[in-house]
């Protein structure tokens, strides 16, 4: 939720002024914030059902707003969530677009955004923005017989219509259960790895087909449903998620990825290490104090970790640095080299542990496994044979609904792992050097 306005503000490419929930124009410091960056309070009944009143007043600021040519940009959901799809859209945004053209605005667009994240509790996942085709204000008023309430109501209804075309969403929010099976059992084309956001094309496109054959063909897709129910209890049952790769990979490719997952683990242990230790004070004072500030749920756990860690972690910094400077006579300018390299040994620590975690659990269970050869080509078969009964059902949709054809992208390029590997040395070399220098100081 703290990086959906970031994203739409990079995308517009102009100052985009938002609604923000109410509650937090009262937080110290970063109320004064986001009111000079000229945000506008929304009432939600969800913070206080006393003040909904008052979004009148909002949505008259926010159509003003509008009438001056600046950009409004207002999340109509009117709620952050977890969900894979779109929850029921709000009438706030048609109000205020309607608004603004019954007081004249000229050539107002009202423009649908839909936000994807791939992993969005994973550091570096992609983002995948779809911009839909903007709607004229004052044409779509002028359709309407220039009534502002009837235009407002039809046009809440076709925001929510664009809104679900253009983000992942699941009509039905207990069949989102299947999404990752479905996306580790029909994955994108070889062809199109090359794009980051090529898996969160295949997710929209999954979303869309099963959208289809719940409203279509309802059994067809209770049918596959209880087949990817039985082969997930057989994942279960041996340890092993849906992505692994001994039953997702030809047999030697899976071999060589169990070799070569403890060579990338030590290779990243020093700096993942020193990240630690380095950080596990205000690491710890954080994950202490933000469930405090945070309400239930998941939906403001990076808002109170964020608040808290900015002004935790700079003050860490700052007093690690004034006590090893003053009391352990270690030069500036050396140990200013070691703080530079802290901020990315600790993001290094921070995907590395829980990767260590899941990697040992998931290595045990590929060895046993592997050494289970009738077990291990019986679940193989098993998923194959699942892979092209779903396989006939897209190629079905294809001919139903042929997939847009993506934008011509850059492909990644093929040096990245190998910087990845001289970069990982390279640090590695760095800290040891800086260690074994500090041991030499103090001799």
């Amino acid at each position: 939720s703290i990086i959906d306005a970031a994203v739409v503000g990079i995308v517009a490419r102009r100052p985009v002024r938002f609604l923000a929930k109410a509650p937090l124009f009262n937080v110290p410091v970063f109320g004064a914030a986001i009111r000079a960056l000229g945000m506008l309070p929304a009432y939600r009944e969800s913070d206080d059902p006393s003040q909904v009143g008052k979004n009148i007043d909002t949505l008259g600021a926010g159509a003003d707003i509008l009438s001056g040519g600046e950009a409004l940009g207002i999340f109509p959901e009117g709620k952050t969530h977890d969900a894979a799809r779109v929850e029921l859209v709000r009438s706030g945004a048609a109000r205020m677009a309607m608004q603004a053209a019954m007081q004249g605005c000229p050539n107002l667009k009202i423009t649908p955004l839909g936000i994807s994240y791939e992993d969005k509790e994973r550091f570096r996942s992609s983002i995948w923005v779809r911009v839909g085709e903007p709607i004229d204000a004052r044409a779509w008023l002028a359709a309407n017989k220039n009534d502002e309430r009837h235009a407002m109501r039809a046009l809440t209804k076709e925001l929510d219509k664009r809104l679900k075309e253009l983000a992942v969403h699941v009509n039905e929010e207990q069949w989102a259960e299947f999404l990752p099976d479905l996306e580790a059992l029909v994955p994108p084309a070889a062809n199109a790895n090359a794009s980051p956001i090529s898996p969160l094309r295949q997710r929209k496109r999954i979303a869309d087909a099963m959208n289809y054959y719940l409203a279509a063909d309802r059994p067809k897709a209770e049918a596959a449903a209880e087949e990817i129910r039985k082969l997930r209890a057989r994942h279960a049952a041996l340890g092993l998620p849906a992505r692994a790769p001994i039953i997702r990979l030809a047999p030697a490719w899976a071999a060589l990825r169990l070799f070569t997952e403890p060579f990338w683990l030590l290779l990243w242990m020093l700096p993942a290490l020193l990240g630690s230790i380095h950080h596990i004070v205000p690491f710890l004072l954080v994950r202490l104090l933000a469930p405090k500030l945070q309400t239930p749920g998941r939906t403001t756990v990076s808002f109170a970790r964020l608040g808290l860690g900015l002004p935790i972690y700079a003050g860490w910094y700052a007093f690690t640095w004034w006590w090893w400077v003053a009391h352990w006579q270690i030069k500036a300018s050396l140990f200013g080299a070691y703080l530079a390299l802290m901020p990315f040994c600790g993001l290094v620590a921070l995907t590395y542990w829980p990767r260590v975690s899941d990697a040992v659990t998931l290595w045990w269970h590929e060895v046993r496994l592997a050494l289970r050869r009738g077990e291990l080509s019986a679940l193989r078969q098993a998923r194959l044979a699942l892979r092209l009964r779903l396989q006939e059902l897209a190629a079905e949709f294809a001919r139903l609904f042929p997939p847009d054809q993506p934008p011509v992208e850059a492909p990644r390029s093929r040096w990245r792992w190998p910087v990845r590997v001289a970069a990982a040395l390279l640090l590695t070399l760095l800290l040891g050097f800086a260690i074994y220098w500090r041991g030499r100081a103090q001799i």
